[in-house]
């Protein structure tokens, strides 16, 4: 069974939000930039 294109948006939607609540707990480091950068390109994307 597949996703629509609509319902993969609303994943990647759902999977940004919470990647950026994470993001505005985690003390800064290399993991809170790369954590950034997967933020970044789920919303060019979406």
């Amino acid at each position: 069974m597949g996703l629509t294109d609509k319902q993969f948006n609303g994943f990647i939607r759902f999977v940004l939000d919470d990647i950026l609540e994470v993001l505005e707990k985690l003390p800064d480091g290399p993991e809170k930039e790369k954590l950034q950068k997967l933020a970044d390109n789920l919303q060019k994307n979406n």
